[in-house]
């Protein structure tokens, strides 16, 4: 009965309420399960609670640090590398336009072209030609390595735009070999970190002048042990792999660096001759230094230092140019060939002075002196080399 005197209300049992209770069952079976699991485990073997004991660099217990991260390196990688974005514009709507502008680096004045509307791109050849091919030339292969730059080949809208840029706006500064779709651009942005990379490579590798505000670098431990650093967000980060012993609480702490921050500690450790597989993945675990100078006993010193003399070198300054866009990570595939425009047609307005003929010719590669066979057969057709296009006196 209830409080008034009423039948009390019954509770209609639902068709589905043990097919629902069933499934609850289930649920906290897995749980349970799950959690006698984890329970489980052996402890970390390398969680002392005691001062931090430095691992040499190639030692085989460093590869103990990635013990419970192979899960997460296929993650990783993807969160280092973000897939292409997907575009709905036309790549170079704007370069039909003719639309282009001006940056500069260290003033030294390059053009860039619009992509997908309001993206920035810089031509490949271009930056290596004016700022990129004197360190280039002298810093070792192993710098190009350490950065992941995608590279894009050009439409014919913006190898036309490129050619006009180059001989009507600074005559024919880039060099006189026309632009074609086996050109390369990069983001304008990626252009800039790159040379901050490689000046500051140079500085290191080449002048050997290092200080402690630069982006990476060395620490002297107690005048002994030495470990690398990259600097994000104005904090020094120090690679997790390089400590032994080290506690859960110090695990919490770490971050991971990719991209350029990635790219400065990768420069260090080729420099040490730190085996690669330790930092090849697209992410590293670092911790900043502040957390680890609190494992370290009172008074041990924290010091900057570069050494005299690394694992990698510059090259003899007599070494030639290197190929166009090496430091890039192509596209897959090839361009499509398509045969280079006349003069005519790729200045608008036509050729203004002898100097842009002179450039042009220079440019197309048209042969200044016909063989004595090439002249026999042109005899034979009934024609001269001066009534010749160029295109025809190409085919010959």
């Amino acid at each position: 009965m209830s409080a008034n005197g009423g039948p009390m209300p019954v509770k209609e049992e639902r068709h589905d309420d043990a097919e629902i209770n069933d499934l609850a069952r289930k649920i906290k079976e897995a749980n349970r399960a799950k959690l006698a699991q984890t329970a489980g485990l052996p402890a970390n073997p390398m969680a002392g609670g005691g001062p931090v004991a430095l691992a040499r660099p190639g030692q085989p217990a460093i590869q103990q640090f990635f013990n419970g991260g192979a899960s997460n390196t296929n993650g990783a990688a993807a969160a280092g590398k973000p897939a292409e974005p997907q575009h709905d514009k036309p790549v170079d709507e704007e370069s039909k336009k003719g639309k282009f502008g001006w940056f500069d680096i260290e003033k030294v004045f390059l053009p860039f072209v619009f992509r997908y509307t309001t993206e920035k791109y810089t031509s490949v050849r271009m930056v290596e030609r004016r700022l990129l091919n004197r360190y280039l030339q002298v810093l070792p292969p192993e710098v190009n390595s350490c950065t992941c730059i995608r590279s894009y080949y050009i439409t014919d809208a913006e190898s036309k735009l490129l050619n006009e840029i180059n001989l009507k706006h600074t005559d024919c500064t880039f060099g006189k070999e026309a632009f074609t779709s086996k050109d390369l651009v990069v983001r304008l942005k990626d252009a800039r970190e790159f040379h901050k990379f490689l000046d500051l490579c140079h500085k290191k590798l080449v002048l050997k002048k290092s200080n402690a505000s630069d982006r990476c670098g060395f620490l002297r431990i107690n005048g002994e042990s030495v470990v690398p650093y990259t600097v994000k967000e104005r904090v020094k980060y120090v690679p997790l792999f390089y400590f032994e012993g080290e506690t859960d609480h110090l695990k919490l702490k770490s971050e991971s660096v990719e991209g350029w921050d990635l790219a400065y500690l990768e420069f260090c450790c080729k420099v040490q001759g730190i085996r690669n597989e330790l930092f090849a993945n697209d992410t590293c675990k670092v911790v900043a230094l502040d957390e680890i100078k609190g494992h370290f006993p009172a008074g041990t010193t924290f010091e900057d230092y570069w050494p005299a003399k690394g694992s990698i070198e510059p090259v003899p300054s007599s070494r030639h140019g290197v190929s166009a866009g090496n430091w890039t990570q192509k596209p897959a595939g090839q361009p499509s060939a398509k045969p280079i425009q006349s003069a005519v047609q790729m200045q608008p307005n036509g050729l203004q002075n002898l100097n842009q003929l002179s450039a042009l010719n220079a440019a197309y590669r048209l042969p200044q002196q016909l063989t004595a066979a090439q002249l026999q057969q042109l005899s034979l057709q009934g024609l001269q080399a001066s009534q010749m296009t160029g295109q025809q006196l190409q085919q010959l």
